[in-house]
């Protein structure tokens, strides 16, 4: 196989693992491109299984990369979300979001996972690749393995979030909509599960809370507070974001925050504000209305 017809065909599948990986658009997209070139010194005839060996590469560099940018999470302001995919029909990297469903709830659980635990899981739920193979990308034992992915999977699967259901979103968006343009979130609140959180991520650029605000009493508190504060001046446009609906709050061509919700079955179980200037500016793409 051609190099190039490799990197064709693996693109949106390395750039997939990558952005689950590190959580940002602009890093995942210099992984995969580093990827490019180091397989254009490798003798690709000689290589048996070219998705293993690739996807070996892509999970090596994003280990790296997060093992490089630990530090810096560790003195990020405040809490820290992934960075979101915003969906425009004529950007190459927003056909990744329906080829590879790409969930922003889903990777905000990833996040939450330890770097190996995302990887086992990723490898094996997400690329469906056997422990043997795993085994000798990451160099452990099937053994270590298993117990690795099942740590994973048991936190995953408590979280029973429902993803790309755009008939449980729109609802919820639209009442969203209505409270941070009139005041009035009671239709809303009453959509949120009791132990609900909310996480605003403003990277220490702009003003947003410091901790997540748990629980539904404190995060109406939270809403009706910030929107007496003018929060939520500007316009609210209901658009795709991995994949699923959310909001971009946007003022004269600027947008100040996107918005985003993960539901199970009593409700929406947590909100997301992604405020900080340097992850809704570099997303790979601008936003026009």
């Amino acid at each position: 196989m051609k190099l190039e017809d490799l990197y064709e065909n693996y693109k949106s599948l390395a750039f997939s693992v990558a952005y689950q990986m590190v959580g940002s658009i602009h890093d995942a997209e210099d992984i995969v491109q580093d990827v490019y070139v180091q397989l254009k010194k490798v003798d690709l005839s000689s290589i048996a299984e070219h998705k293993a060996y690739l996807m070996k590469i892509v999970v090596n560099k994003s280990l790296n990369f997060l093992h490089s940018a630990k530090y810096k999470k560790e003195v990020y302001t405040g809490p820290w979300l992934p960075e979101p995919l915003i969906e425009h029909t004529d950007e190459p990297v927003n056909r990744l979001v329906h080829e590879e469903s790409i969930s922003y709830a889903f990777t905000v659980l990833l996040q939450n996972l330890s770097e190996l635990e995302r990887c086992v899981y990723i490898l094996r739920e997400s690329l469906a690749f056997d422990y043997a193979t795993i085994s000798i990308m990451l160099n452990r034992t099937e053994e270590s393995l298993r117990k690795v992915y099942s740590r994973a999977n048991k936190k995953i699967k408590s979280s029973d979030i429902h993803v790309g259901d755009p008939l449980v979103h729109s609802p919820l968006v639209a009442l969203f909509i209505e409270g941070a343009t009139n005041g009035d979130f009671n239709p809303f609140i009453k959509k949120l599960t009791e132990n609900v959180t909310l996480i605003t991520d403003g990277g220490g650029k702009v003003l947003a809370a410091l901790k997540p605000i748990y629980g539904k009493k404190n995060v109406s508190a939270f809403l009706r507070g910030i929107y007496k504060r003018g929060s939520f001046q500007g316009n609210l446009h209901i658009i795709k974001i991995n994949g699923e609906l959310g909001i971009l709050q946007e003022m004269n061509g600027v947008i100040s925050k996107a918005i985003m919700f993960a539901i199970d079955r009593e409700g929406i179980t947590n909100i997301y504000f992604v405020m900080n200037p340097r992850k809704l500016s570099k997303i790979g793409h601008k936003f026009s209305l």
